[in-house]
C-alpha cells in the first residue's frame, strides 16, 4: 500500500463522513479479536472492515477541519488558504450519497506483518495531524509521516512508497 493510498483511504473516510453514511464504523468498532491481527492474514471481509473502521476515524473532524485541509492543499495551486477554506465551509453540504470505499484487497495488505491496531494508530495520527492542521499549516505538514506510522513503514515494504517510486522500484 502506497503512502498516496493510506491518505487516500482517509479522504475516502472524510468523503464518507461529508456525505453522511452511516455505515461507515467509528474508528474503534473494528473487534479486538483483529487489533492483534497482521493485516496480510486478514480474510477479504476483516479487510474491508478494517478500511470502514479506519475510513471512520475521520468522523472526529469537523467541517472547519476539513475544509482547513482544503485550503492548504489549495496552496499547491497558488491559491490563498483561507480564501479556500471559506469557500468549502460556506459550501452547502452534499447530499447524501452512498460511496463504495473500494475493495482492501487493492490496497495491498499482502505480505504486510503490521498488526489491525497497528494500523489504526497510523490512520489516527494522520487524522490528529488534519485536525491540526490551520492555514499557517503547509503541505509538507499536511504530508508528514507521523511516528505512529513507523510500524506500518517497517513491517510493510513499500506502504509508503508513491507510486513514481514504485515504478522506479520495479523498472530493470
Amino acid at each position: 500500500m502506497t503512502r498516496m493510498k493510506l491518505l487516500g483511504l482517509v479522504m475516502a473516510g472524510l468523503a464518507l463522513v461529508a456525505c453522511g453514511d452511516d455505515e461507515v464504523g467509528d474508528g474503534d468498532a473494528t473487534g479486538s479479536e483483529l487489533d492483534g491481527k497482521q493485516l496480510g492474514a486478514l480474510t477479504a471481509e476483516e479487510a474491508e472492515e478494517v478500511c470502514r473502521d479506519a475510513g471512520g476515524q475521520a468522523r472526529a473532524l469537523s467541517k472547519e477541519d476539513k475544509c482547513e485541509l482544503a485550503g492548504v492543499g489549495a496552496t499547491i495551486f497558488g491559491m490563498e488558504c483561507e480564501t479556500a477554506k471559506q469557500e468549502c465551509i460556506s459550501a452547502p453540504e452534499e447530499p447524501e450519497e452512498p460511496e463504495e470505499l473500494g475493495s482492501c484487497d487493492a490496497l495491498g495488505f499482502a505480505g504486510c506483518t503490521a498488526t489491525v491496531a497497528e494500523l489504526k494508530a497510523c490512520t489516527t495520527a494522520i487524522v490528529d495531524t488534519v485536525a491540526a492542521l490551520t492555514c499557517e499549516s503547509t503541505i509538507a505538514d499536511f504530508l508528514q509521516k507521523p511516528a505512529a506510522c513507523a510500524a506500518l513503514e517497517e513491517k510493510c515494504p513499500g506502504f509508503f512508497e508513491d507510486e513514481e517510486e514504485e515504478t522506479e522500484s520495479e523498472d530493470p
